[in-house]
């Protein structure tokens, strides 16, 4: 595996069928809409040696269990976005329809947008590691995941939990099953980031009091004149901008009367 500023490269080893098996299932897919939710392959060659090289694009996006950690807890809406084209995938794989390379958890992103990608890794290619489990197995486990975040006390929770546990290692029908009951579980609902609130305000410092006297006595009592005019007795203010206007006519008397004594 090599990586590059916008993408992956894997490297066949030994025999190469398996990754072009991969290669040629992920251009097969590639009309459909659960394509989105696979990593594409943007580039198929040969290395100076002769091995089969594939150049998959990285998608940006964050690892599912911090993407939860942001989130909170997700509403069973939510959690159907997520989890039902994980579901779709899975099946897909189950039925011999594509193939999907292994995985772990670390594998399974949610872009930008709120879809979920699986970055998986080829067969036959140098990427594989020997901790990574079958791509529809990880997904499984992912949907898993989101579920038990959200609120255990949800109606449907029962259901899906059982739904899941069965479709982990059992087989397509299984694999179904599980999809139709997180479809019926909630209708699905966007996926919203929130931005931690007072982002804005970090590292400014508090407002503390200060002694009379002081600058921020002064400050107070100028925003206060400003603000109120200034005090002439019994309670009463005269506004900052009268007093203003009084101050420009006086100085122009003033200068009036030393021009004509001048």
């Amino acid at each position: 595996m090599q990586t590059l500023p916008d993408h992956v490269r894997w490297h066949a080893v030994d025999d190469e069928q398996p990754l072009l098996t991969w290669v040629a299932d992920r251009a097969a897919v590639a009309p459909d809409p659960s394509a989105r939710h696979l990593v594409p392959v943007v580039d198929v060659g040969r290395l100076a040696d002769g091995r089969l090289a594939v150049d998959v694009l990285r998608p940006a996006g964050t690892v599912l269990s911090a993407a939860l950690d942001t989130l909170g807890t997700p509403t069973t809406g939510v959690a159907v976005t997520l989890t039902v084209p994980m579901l779709e995938l899975a099946v897909t794989e189950r039925s011999g329809a594509v193939q999907i390379g292994s995985a772990g958890l670390d594998d399974v992103l949610v872009d930008d947008a709120g879809a979920v990608v699986l970055c998986d890794r080829p067969p036959g290619s140098d990427g594989v590691r020997r901790s990574d489990q079958s791509g529809a197995r990880v997904l499984v486990l992912a949907a898993r995941l989101v579920w038990e975040r959200t609120d255990a006390r949800a109606p449907d929770r029962p259901a899906v939990d059982g739904a899941l546990a069965e479709a982990l290692d059992g087989d397509t029908t299984a694999m179904r099953a599980a999809l139709a009951v997180v479809r019926a579980a909630a209708a699905p609902r966007p996926i919203r980031w929130e931005r931690p609130s007072g982002d804005l305000l970090v590292g400014l410092p508090e407002r503390t009091s200060m002694p009379p006297g002081s600058a921020g006595s002064l400050g107070t009592a100028l925003r206060g004149v400003v603000e109120h005019g200034l005090p002439i007795g019994g309670g009463r203010r005269l506004p900052l901008r009268r007093a203003l206007v009084g101050v420009v006519v006086a100085a122009g008397l003033t200068a009036a009367v030393v021009f004509a004594i001048g």
